[in-house]
Parts: structure tokens; C-alpha cells; sequence
């Protein structure tokens, strides 16, 4: 990827190269030479990436949003670090992320060429002790070819290197949404088959076999493949990908849904703390009544929590939609 500011250099995502374009609201970063203290404006613009952007899986009936989730996150830290004074060794991660696909067919996978995606992208500094933010609040909206298709806003936050020594940081206590790590759900050393997650291997699967309550509500674990860790700490692409799937199974298990034409079309996620290395992640999926879209499509809403050792690590709202 290059930036422009009317370009300079910034990180590749995936295989495409896109640029990053900065439409200033001031000269005060370049008058001065100092971080800056208000919203600032960018662009990002190129061919839209194919394929599942953590594996070899190739692109299915929608292109993926994770190409989308990670170019955030990416050009998010890239902003702080570049034109707001975050120091380069605090990496950035989300804290919160919120999209909503606002227009199905635009994520349809079509034509030879890889369309184009334009993102364009507001950044504002949280309020900071001394010079330094303690986060960045994102505004974004999305445009594939000429159709907008994607609205949503997101927190970064840049916590302060800390020592390896077991794990780092603590989420918030969940007795609610998992049990003891010892009794998982039935089933648990189990991969769902990829086709009802809407893959193609079971290299790509990460959730087991699902053990259903009386009430309708799915509890699994996240398994990675052989010789993959499991996802941990601010590695937010497999946690996505995770509650993905869980949501798209929920939808298939519940309201039979075909997964290869189901879109997670909304997305809230709350990430509450990082996961460790090691221990197991347990998820819980809650399925909502069946209702339909402004097109008429099915729709459900799914609540999704993760937890590892009865401490939630992200909650998620999602609602997948069946295309027709």
C-alpha cells in the first residue's frame, strides 16, 4: 500500500497493492512537525483482495470482510503511529468494531477482474495524558465499484508494551456464557463439516461440533488446525473468523440456512481482553427469531460470546442474511 498526501509509504495488505491517500483538514502536522490533535481524513484505494485472506481458501459466493476488518486495523495503527504521535513499538488493536454491509449484491464475487474497493476513512485521537492518545476512533464507508456497500466505526487502542510471562492482560468475568474448561460441550474434539460455515476444507474450520441446549443456544470450541495456534492476543482476523462461523452455523443448525449464501451482513464486536496462548476458547452462540431484510431476505440475529477460562474475551452481535 502507498500513501498519498496529495503519497507516502505504508503497509501492503494481502497481495494487492492500494493506496492511502490523506486529505488533510490543516497544515498542522507539517506547519509544526508535531502529532496532530484533531479528525483527520484518508482514502484507501485499489482492487479488492480475493480469497480468504488467513488460508489458501479461495473466494466463495461473497467476498470476504475480513479484508476489509484488517485494512482498518492496518491503516488505523499506521495513522497513530505516522500523524498522531503513538510511539511505533505500541501496536494497535481493536477494542471495539462495528460494520453493517449495507448492500448484499455489492459483496457478490463476480466478473475476472477483482473489483474496486474505496474505503473512505476519518481518524480522531482519544483524549491522551501528555501528547500521546490512548486510542483512535475510526469512521468508516465503503465502496465497491461505485455502489456504497459498508458503513461502521471502530476503537483502536495502543497498550504500552508488556512482559511474555503467561499470558498478557485480563478480560471480564463471564460465569454466564461458559462453564468449567473440563466440561466442554459434547462433540468437542469434533470439526463441524466446512460446508456448513461456508468453507471448502477442514483446514479452514475452526469450530467444533456444536452441543445445543433446551433453549435453542449452541455451545462449541474454537479448535484451530494442526500446527496453527490457537487465536490470542490481538490476533482479531482468526477471532473474527471464529465468531463468523459460529454465527453462519447458528443460522444453518437453527433456521436451515444454506452457510454458502449466508453473509454476516452486521457486525458489533466488543473485544474484552486478549486471549492467551494455551488454554481453549469456548463459544456460545444465541440465536434471534427469524425476521428479513429490507429486500426481503431471511435475516437472524445471533449473540456470540468467546471466553477462555470463564474470562470473556470478545461478545459479539451479528446478523446473517440468506441470499437469494
Amino acid at each position: 500500500m502507498t500513501v498519498d498526501t496529495l503519497s507516502t509509504t505504508a503497509p501492503r495488505t494481502a497481495d494487492t497493492t492500494r493506496h492511502l491517500i490523506h486529505r488533510p483538514t490543516s497544515w498542522e502536522h507539517f506547519v509544526l512537525d508535531a502529532p496532530g490533535s484533531g479528525e483527520q481524513s484518508f482514502v484507501v484505494a485499489g482492487p479488492l483482495p480475493t480469497g480468504d485472506p488467513l488460508s489458501g481458501d479461495g473466494p466463495g459466493h461473497f467476498h470476504d470482510p475480513r479484508h476489509l476488518t484488517a485494512e482498518l486495523r492496518e491503516v488505523g495503527e499506521f495513522v497513530a503511529h505516522q500523524y498522531f504521535g503513538v510511539p511505533a513499538q505500541r501496536p494497535g488493536r481493536y477494542s471495539r468494531l462495528a460494520l453493517s454491509l449495507t448492500d448484499v449484491p455489492a459483496w457478490r464475487v463476480g466478473g475476472a477482474e477483482p473489483p474496486r474497493l474505496t474505503t473512505y476513512l476519518t481518524a480522531r485521537p482519544r483524549p491522551a495524558a501528555g501528547r500521546e492518545p490512548h486510542g483512535l476512533e475510526l469512521g468508516v464507508a465503503v465502496r465497491i465499484g461505485d455502489v456504497p456497500c459498508c458503513t461502521g466505526d471502530a476503537d483502536l487502542v495502543f497498550p504500552a508494551p508488556v512482559p511474555r510471562a503467561g499470558g498478557t492482560g485480563q478480560g471480564h468475568r463471564a460465569p454466564d456464557a461458559a462453564g468449567p474448561r473440563a466440561a466442554g460441550p459434547d462433540g468437542a474434539g469434533r470439526l463441524v463439516h466446512p460446508a456448513e460455515v461456508g468453507r471448502r476444507t477442514t483446514a479452514d474450520v475452526l469450530v467444533s461440533e456444536p452441543a445445543r441446549s433446551a433453549r435453542g443456544r449452541l455451545a462449541m470450541w474454537v479448535l484451530p488446525p494442526a500446527g496453527r495456534p490457537a487465536p490470542a492476543g490481538s490476533a482479531e482476523g482468526p477471532l473474527l473468523e471464529a465468531l463468523r462461523q459460529a454465527s453462519v452455523l447458528t443460522a444453518a443448525r437453527t433456521w436451515g440456512y444454506d452457510a454458502g449464501l449466508a453473509l454476516v451482513a452486521d457486525w458489533d464486536v466488543s473485544f474484552r481482553g486478549r486471549a492467551r496462548p494455551g488454554p481453549p476458547l469456548r463459544c456460545v452462540a444465541v440465536p434471534g427469531p427469524l425476521d428479513k431484510d429490507d429486500d426481503g431476505r431471511p435475516a437472524v440475529g445471533v449473540t456470540v460470546t468467546l471466553t477462555q477460562s470463564r474470562t470473556a474475551v470478545a461478545h459479539a452481535r451479528t446478523r446473517v442474511v440468506q441470499d437469494l
